[in-house]
């Protein structure tokens, strides 16, 4: 119980900038919010040293194993672990097994994670470890002897519904996603596990809106963009089949994907793929952009293209941005971004074929009024989830606030 008069202290167990992450993008936003109310420190992996150090008074980095000899001296109110689908979370998955506690579920599909623990658990044998886990987690929902002859595709894991949140749900005393989508398959997975979690589902934090006019007019030389890792689960083969058919009756368009970028190699094979799929096309593929860079991209943008093929259940941080930067937006209707209201952006479905796309993007560049209902509600919609409203919500429901 805390002591009359002291601040509460909250342990936010994440990854953190420089880390390539956008789960720890999002808790640098998050953080100095929360510190308005409590003290927050930050748990990273290993030392504390090569972290950005905090920018808001209130919040302070501490090394995992830090942590742990000084938890006894310093006490935490409330721990709140953010997990995600990536080697970054490892501290974040130990030290949530040593203590318990709160979790921020940024993706409700962890097979990425836990295919990569594996190989920490059993380096002789990572898929052998891996396939004993999704048999214990997901018993008679997967063929075993297709898991066991070779690693899963992502769609067969969709097919099967292996999402593997019901390790993290063993250790947790209450769970947070960011989509009715994702919070359903945690339920599914709860099934099975035969333990129930409380989940809430709480609003994704966004960017302050960008102070700059309604994207309105038609316009000369339009820009697309996509925003974020560059990827087939993202839908870029058939977004470059789609810019290739809009470009042949607006010559002028230009395309430019930029963001998170993959290993050098895999953005080569998708540069050769745009030169065979929309050749003489202003087509860029531009990898990982600094800061400056990919705002100054989101600014010129008239159009933004942000698609899924399967969804982890995660929130978009590069959709978010294209909201509060005021980019009329086409999302998948899938997952979270399915469950944007149609006042914020323009949804496609999940097998929207080059045809369609080619045919919603010509409608937004040329349909002004279009453009500028989609523009204002994407702003609107940015506007009511900043990242001080979230923290609120979060300290709310961990009885901090």
């Amino acid at each position: 119980m805390r002591r009359r008069g002291r601040r509460p202290r909250l342990a936010l167990v994440t990854p953190w900038p420089p880390q390539q992450s956008g789960v720890a993008d999002y808790s640098w936003l998050l953080a100095p919010e929360l510190a308005r109310d409590v003290d927050v420190d930050i748990v990273v992996g290993g030392h504390d040293a090569g972290y950005e150090a905090p920018v808001a008074p209130g919040v302070s980095v501490v090394g995992v194993d830090s942590y742990r000899q000084k938890n006894r001296r310093r006490r935490h109110d409330r721990m709140l672990y953010c997990m995600g689908n990536s080697h970054f979370h490892e501290h974040v998955y130990e030290l949530l097994r040593e203590r318990g506690g709160s979790v921020l579920l940024h993706d409700a599909q962890l097979t990425g994670f836990f295919g990569w623990y594996a190989g920490r658990e059993r380096p002789e044998d990572p898929l052998g470890r891996l396939v004993e886990r999704v048999e214990q987690l997901c018993g008679e929902r997967v063929p075993r002897e297709e898991l066991r002859t070779a690693p899963l595709s992502w769609r067969r894991r969709v097919e099967l519904g292996i999402f593997m949140t019901g390790e993290i749900q063993r250790y947790a005393d209450r769970l947070f996603v960011h989509s009715r989508f994702a919070a359903e398959v945690v339920r599914r997975d709860a099934e099975l596990l035969g333990r129930h979690v409380p989940v809430s589902v709480m609003p994704f934090g966004m960017p302050a809106a960008a102070a700059q006019a309604v994207r309105a007019e038609p316009v000369a030389a339009p820009l697309v963009v996509h925003m974020g890792a560059v990827s087939e689960i993202k839908g870029i083969g058939p977004l470059i089949d789609a810019f290739a058919l809009f470009a042949a009756s607006r010559t002028d368009a230009r395309l430019a994907i930029g963001g998170a970028g993959a290993e050098e190699a895999d953005l080569d094979r998708w540069r050769a793929f745009a030169r065979e799929r929309a050749p003489g096309r202003a087509v860029e593929i531009l990898g990982r952009l600094d800061a400056h860079a990919y705002e100054s991209l989101l600014r010129r943008a008239d159009l933004a293209v942000q698609l899924r093929m399967a969804t982890n259940g995660e929130a978009s941080g590069a959709v978010a941005d294209c909201l509060a930067a005021g980019v009329p937006t086409i999302v998948t209707d899938l997952g979270w971004m399915g469950e944007i209201p149609p006042s914020a952006v323009e949804h496609v479905p999940p097998d929207a074929s080059p045809e369609l796309l080619a045919a919603r993007m010509r409608e937004l560049v040329e349909d002004g009024a279009r453009r500028a209902a989609l523009s204002r509600g994407a702003l609107d919609h940015a506007g009511t989830r900043s990242f001080a409203s979230v923290a609120a919500a979060y300290l709310e429901a961990l009885s901090l606030g």
